[in-house]
């Protein structure tokens, strides 16, 4: 008996070494790829697939080289692999176990505890990020090995019990009544609190926690977030280090110190990468927001202030800030290293974007869009504007530009090269941002002094909802929220 116990532990602590590596071999990863196309890899080794369906991987006690990766088991029994069963055991003895989330979000794997011994001594990742009130059955509770399973009040976002933001019960009705964040994650901040407000339009929620209140752990200057992994990149007022947080389960990943305080951020949203520039640094910071961490410094001889990233996410586009020069930057053809490249001068530029060698600059005391040729560095447009141009986003074609003095969205379309429409916002305030509602033709307009929503439809080009509110908007932000699968939905009922 003390034998086998003694084995038994021995192989627990081989495993757990194992876990620590957070990452996948690459054969098995591979095989998983082509199984599950468009799936990502999270930093912690958790599979996501496209549709946002989570698989835990299992390390097992002693892996086998195969040839050839196939599925051993399956649970329920017989099912493919492409209809995501909630087990899966392969021949190489890794296992996979589907997270599964019910209607009022609470997180579970299999309750099946007659499972094959390789699932019961396998372990999770040991530095994953286990879901808060995960919940293991009684057989199982060995795969966590040295894990703990967070509850609602071990968050490192809390939830606020003493403050709210501007009387929340009397904006409910309010604030988010539209059909257009229904399944979207929204959270937004304010100039003064390190307090954010969050909708979670999940299909099925009966409202009872649809909206509340998480603390961060400052003044929140920029929010970045990536629809595809679901982690935003939270920048603070006064403050060198980067958060990033995991928007499923509301906790914070990783802090980044970085060498002084950044100034704007942009992501790549085909590798799902945040560019962030710091100018007292002349540097541009990487972050990896697949595996929550620095990739890398580029550091650069100008001051970068704003910053764009290229549609194909090869390219970066930036102002410098004390000369107001605009500049691309691009990797050398030897592969190391990045080529700052001298584009034109600018003026009190406030918007930066970059598409298909085309580098668009908005000057927000010129009332001008300047488009450059990047390549040859060539000016090719310069289109007047309304007065205090400060936000813009591409749409297909078009540039959406907020006129705010003017209370005007000029529409600019590229491949004419003219302004095509005009769309009138109200006089209610200084709107200042537009926010891209994912895999939808809206945007939100919202201002820090308006104290108003207003729904832009892109393809119509009209304001086709206001809806007031009693808050005012610095920073919002808005993911999907991942569809439940039809074995989710069943156990929830």
């Amino acid at each position: 008996m003390k034998v086998k116990v003694l084995l038994i532990t021995l192989c627990m602590v081989l495993i757990n070494q194992c876990a620590m590596a957070s990452r996948l071999p690459d054969d098995f990863w591979n095989y998983l790829k082509k199984q599950f196309p468009n799936s990502t890899q999270r930093f912690d080794s958790l599979i996501v697939l496209a549709d946002g369906t989570t698989y835990i991987p299992l390390y097992p006690a002693q892996t086998t080289e195969e040839k050839t990766i196939n599925v051993e088991y399956t649970y329920p029994a017989g099912k493919s692999l492409a209809s995501k069963p909630e087990v899966v055991i392969f021949n190489n003895n890794y296992v996979l176990l589907k997270l599964l989330k019910d209607k009022n979000g609470n997180f579970s794997i299999t309750k099946n505890e007659d499972l094959p011994l390789k699932v019961k001594l396998g372990v999770m990742p040991q530095d994953m990020l286990v879901p808060v009130g995960l919940q293991v059955p009684d057989s199982l509770k060995l795969i966590l090995g040295d894990l703990v399973i967070p509850q609602k009040g071990d968050n490192l976002i809390t939830t606020s019990t003493d403050a709210k933001i501007d009387s929340i019960k009397d904006e409910k009705a309010q604030l988010f009544p539209l059909n257009e964040l229904k399944n979207k994650k929204t959270i937004i901040s304010t100039d003064k609190s390190k307090f954010v407000l969050v909708y979670n339009g999940e299909a099925g929620n009966d409202g009872k926690n649809s909206l509340y209140e998480l603390k961060l752990n400052g003044l929140p200057s920029k929010i970045l977030a990536s629809n595809k992994s679901k982690f935003a990149l939270v920048m603070y007022f006064g403050s060198k280090t980067l958060e990033v947080v995991d928007l499923t389960n509301e906790r914070m990943v990783a802090q980044i110190n970085l060498d002084d305080m950044p100034k704007d951020a942009d992501l790549d949203t085909v590798n799902n990468i945040a560019y962030v520039a710091s100018a007292n640094a002349s540097t541009v910071y990487a972050i990896d927001l697949n595996a929550a961490k620095l990739m890398k410094s580029i550091k650069l001889e100008q001051s970068p202030y704003k910053i764009a990233v290229s549609n194909d996410g090869e390219s970066l586009g930036f102002i410098d800030r004390n000369t107001q020069k605009v500049y691309s930057l691009k990797p050398n053809n030897a592969g190391e290293g990045y080529i700052a490249k001298y584009i034109a001068e600018g003026k009190n530029l406030s918007r930066i974007l970059y598409k298909d060698d085309k580098i668009y600059t908005i000057s927000r005391t010129e009332n001008l869009l300047s488009v450059y040729n990047e390549p040859d560095g060539v000016l090719t447009e310069e289109i007047k504007l309304n007065e205090k141009p400060v936000d813009a986003v591409f749409y297909h074609d078009k540039i959406y530009i907020l006129c705010a003095k003017d209370s005007i969205i000029n529409v600019y379309d590229t491949k004419n090269g003219k302004i095509v429409e005009n769309i009138m916002l109200d006089n209610s305030g200084f709107y200042s941002k537009i926010t891209m509602i994912p895999n939808q033709p809206n945007a939100l307009i919202t201002g820090i002094q308006t104290k108003k929503f207003l729904l832009l439809n892109l393809d119509k080009m009209i304001i086709s909802k206001k809806q007031n509110t009693n808050i005012n908007v610095s920073n919002i932000i808005i993911v999907d929220n991942a569809a439940p699968s039809r074995e989710e939905t069943k156990e929830a009922l």
